[in-house]
Formats: structure tokens, sequence, C-alpha cells
């Protein structure tokens, strides 16, 4: 950081094919008919998810039994039972509404051109693809989905639709929830999250475990993250749940599996099964237990912790900052005075950091003299892993984007990032898998993330890039918040603002925070920190961002 400064394909394929299906439908549409516009289609805001929606009624017209459809749409109970009685036999049978979800934005219109089909136009900005993964985008886009209608026993029911579901984004918020599967980092110190979104009153358990055994999401792989999981492994029967055990029966592959690779499967499904109230997991293969020995010190750190005092520079002095003490860093602390720090990152450990000091960016340790590892100018703010690489890179251009280790090699790390792209900020996540990049491109501000692709620990390149969807704001700043967010500081209408983005789920607006020029994260949102242009920290109280009583010339990073 400095004061300058999901799943791609799986879901867009989803959302393609129904939005394919709807203008395929559009063909047979007469154009020389006149066009009957119907009411906007909005199911009941304030829905009790805790009763069930009504059948279709007596004699409802199309528009009706598509409206009430929606309503059904939004309880997955049975099998979306209620809402697969809006639709004739053949299609109740066919239809797959955990294909996907659109989440519209407002209501959506009908229109009719006969009287077996209705247009359905819907204004949509995020969605949900058949595994779980969320993926929302900067603007709203209109969908078409058309739906075709055939008489059953006299009645109106559904015939033709598109695989998924519609809801509006108040009812996917309180119908869904998000869970995090758990994945390993090459090291296999680290478990690494990947949020996925599952209806609250279906059954959970069971499709996370079969997101588990589908693996992680397209930009987490390619090495970047591991899973214990043999190939082929699937779920030989429903997860059943009782009194916090869960009794996974999984197929034959996993009997192969050394005892290692077994206790670490079963970490993951731990791990991935604590959102539904699991806090053990029996594995089975055909009813039978499987013998899983205990992981010991093989066991992977999930969300490490940092300390909850700022790390700053003030004056001639680095350390943590209390009102009443000021704790400085064994071996790091003088050091980083000695280089007239501007920036620093504090590696797991506190026995090294990365820092931006006079004449570029230094790897300081607590057993060493000050190594400098990139002399280039205009560099920002350097971030530093787990395996001790000082990532470096210019303001002025995203490549070349450098890592270099204790023994003073240079390796660049090979991205597709935006050629035009200048870097504001680069921090690389806790765990040492992941990466994020605000940049400032011609067509506008991006806020990327991608994965850490390494070879025997030294970074080679970044996996795929997924945009997150910030506005058209002046870059500030970006920092994790967590192992599954990030925020950004970014300047918007005249003021400093702070945003919150979930990987795989919705941003969230954390308020102004006036005079903003860096940001760096804690344990959580509520150990955000702001550090403002007259060198005040600033973190966010229940009225809003507050100064802290306390002053610093700049805020650290704590990996």
């Amino acid at each position: 950081m400095t004061r300058a400064r999901v799943q791609r394909a799986s879901w867009a394929a989803a959302v393609a094919m129904m939005v394919s299906v709807a203008l395929a439908a559009c063909v047979g549409i007469p154009s020389g008919s006149d066009v009957m516009a119907g009411e906007l289609v909005t199911e009941d805001e304030s829905f009790p998810f805790a009763a069930l929606p009504s059948g279709p009624q007596q004699d409802s017209t199309q528009q009706e039994i598509l409206t009430d459809f929606m309503q059904a749409a939004t309880s997955p109970e049975g099998s979306y039972e209620i809402a697969r009685q809006f639709l004739t036999p053949s299609a109740a049978e066919s239809w797959k509404p955990n294909e996907s979800v659109l989440i519209r934005e407002g209501g959506g219109g009908m229109s009719s051109t006969d009287p077996e089909t209705v247009e359905y136009s819907v204004s949509t900005q995020a969605s949900v693809n058949s595994l779980g993964v969320y993926k929302e985008d900067r603007d709203q886009a209109t969908q078409r989905l058309v739906y075709t209608f055939a008489q059953v026993d006299g009645q109106w029911r559904i015939n033709g639709l598109a695989d998924g579901t519609v809801i509006s984004r108040d009812n996917f918020e309180a119908a869904f929830d998000p869970h995090a599967l758990y994945f390993f980092d090459p090291s296999y110190r680290f478990l690494i999250p990947d949020v996925r979104w599952f209806p609250a009153r279906s059954n959970v358990p069971n499709r996370i475990v079969l997101a588990l055994l589908e693996g992680q999401a397209s930009w987490l792989q390619q090495g970047a993250t591991l899973t214990a999981f043999p190939q082929g492994t699937q779920l030989s029967a429903a997860v059943a749940v009782t009194s916090g055990l869960a009794t996974v029966d999984l197929s034959d592959e996993v009997t192969e599996m050394n005892n290692l690779d077994k206790a670490r499967m079963q970490q993951q499904l731990e791990s991935s099964l604590g959102t539904v109230s699991v806090n053990t997991v029996l594995v089975t293969v055909r009813n039978v237990p499987l013998t899983i020995p205990d992981p010991g010190a093989s066991t992977a750190t999930l969300t490490p912790p940092i300390e909850s005092d700022p790390l700053v520079r003030s004056g001639d002095r680095f350390g943590f900052a209390t009102a009443d003490t000021f704790s400085s860093v064994s071996g790091i602390s003088s050091k980083v005075i000695e280089v007239d720090a501007t920036a620093a990152t504090l590696a797991r450990g506190q026995t090294s950091a990365a820092v931006l000091g006079n004449g570029g960016a230094y790897l300081i340790t607590s057993t060493d003299p000050p190594l400098l590892v990139d002399a280039r100018p205009n560099l920002i703010a350097p971030s530093i892993d787990t395996w001790k690489y000082v990532w470096s890179v210019p303001s002025t251009s995203a490549a070349p984007l450098y890592a270099t280790g204790p023994d003073s090699v240079v390796h660049e790390v090979v991205s597709t990032l935006p050629a035009d792209a200048s870097v504001v900020s680069m921090d690389v996540s806790r765990d040492g898998a992941r990466v994020v990049l605000y940049l400032t491109t011609d067509a506008g501000p991006r806020l990327m993330v991608a994965s850490v692709l390494r070879r025997d620990g030294v970074p080679t390149g970044l996996g795929e890039l997924v945009d997150l969807p910030v506005q058209s704001d002046l870059p500030i700043d970006a920092s994790w918040v967590d192992d599954r967010s990030v925020a950004t500081l970014a300047m918007t209408e005249g003021h400093e603002v702070v945003n919150v983005f979930e990987l795989g789920g919705p941003a969230e607006n954390l308020g102004r925070a006036d005079g903003g020029v860096e940001l760096v994260g804690g344990n959580g949102t509520e150990q955000l920190r702001v550090l403002t242009a007259e060198n005040s920290i600033l973190q966010r109280r229940a009225s809003g961002w507050q100064s802290t009583g306390l002053t610093a010339d700049f805020l650290a990073t704590q990996q």
C-alpha cells in the first residue's frame, strides 16, 4: 500500500445459456401481432421464508402464473416442489432450478405477443452458478427470458423455460447464505476459502460436499491451491448430520489415500461444513467408517490472526501503538528507521519486513542488515509473502512485477495485467496464495485479485485475474480485510469512501473516511484503519469513521 496509492467461465456459461434460450424463443414471436404489456413482476419483498408459498390458483392467467411461479421459486423446499406445480409435467421433470440464479435489481416487466408466450425482461447485476459461485458486475444489464405456456386440464401452466431461477436482491439475501469451501495452499500450511452461496432451506451440507468434490473455482486452480480428495471421488449417499456429527459416505478412491492425505481430507470437510453446525465428520466408504489418524502438527491454519494494535511509524519510532504504550519490533524497528521508510509490511512471525525507503524496496530481517532488492524509480509500497519474498512494482506500470527472496535473486512474476495499467496498491494475502491489485487504466479503475503461482515456493506468475465491481472512482488504496474480503479507499463525489468486497460475494459501503490517504486491514472490518492527510488514524465505529486519538507518519501492513 502507499499514500499515492470468483469463477468467471462457469457463471458466464450459465447466464449465457439462459439468455440464449430466451433469445432463441423470441424468434418464434410473430413480429406483426399486437404486443400485450403486463405489470411488473415483483415477488413479495417481505416474503416470510419460514412459510411456504402457495401453489397455482384456479383460472390464473399466464402472467399471474408466471408471477406466482417467481414467488414460489424463492423456496427450495422439497427440490422446489411448489414451484414445479406451475409447470407442465414434462417441464417440471426437466427444469433444473439449481443451474443458476439471476439476482434482479428492481421489478421485472412482462410482455406477450400471443396467448402461449410471455417475455420477461429484468435488470440484473449479479448471478450464482450451479456450484454456488457468486459473480457481480460493475454495471447492470437487461436479461430477456421467454416462457411458453400450455393448458393442463383447462389451466395454464409453464411449458418452456430456461433452467435456473430469478430472485430479487432482498430475497436473495434472505434466502441464500454464504459458505466457505476450504482448499490448501501449496505448502499445506494454510486453508484458503472459496465462498459459495446456497439456499438456506436446501440440503446445504450435501451441496457443500458436492461442491468441494467438484474442486475450487477456476481462479484458484493451476496449482495455486490444492485439494486432498483423489480425482474421481464421489459422494455415495446424502450427507447426514446428527447432533453436530456429519456422516459423509464417499466412493472407494479414498481408501487408497495415505494417512496424511486422509487427515487433510478430514480437515477440509470439517472446515467447510463448520458453517452448518458440524463439529465432527465421520467419513465412511460403503457405510463402513474410514480410519483417519490425528493430523498432529500437520494441521493447516485457518485465517491467521494479527496483532490488534496498529503498526505505525511515528517520527523516529516504528512499532505497535496504543494510547499509552509504544512497542518496538525486535530486530526490525531500528532498521526500518535506518532506511527512512515511507511504507512497510511486516511478515508473519515479525522477523522480516518489506520496506519502501531511501533508494527503493528493502528486505529487512531481524538478523541481517537491510537488503536493497529493487532500486527502480516510482516504486509503490512493497509486500511480503509467507515464503519471505518481497513483491515490488512501480506505480507507472503493472509489469514487470518482481519477487525477490533473501538470496537477492529477482524473479519476474508473469501476469496478464492490463498493459495500460498504473498500480495504486498491491498486497499479497496473509496466506501467500493470493494477491490484490488496485489499478488505474484508460477504461477506469480496476480492483483485481489473482492466485499466486509458484514453483518450489518461488512466485512465477499470477493465475486467472478476477475483476471486482469497483465504481468509476479515484483509487487511493486497497487492503486485505481478512482471508475472504478486501477493502478499498477511493475518492467518490469529492469524499474519501471505504468499500469492502467479499471474494465471491456482494460489496458493502462502509461510509466516508474524510481526508483518508492510506488504508490497512486488521482482524475483520472492525479493525480496518484509515490514515488521514493530517496524520490522524481513523477507525470505524457505529457512528462512522472516528479518530482513535493516535497519529502516525504511515500505517504498516501486518501479514
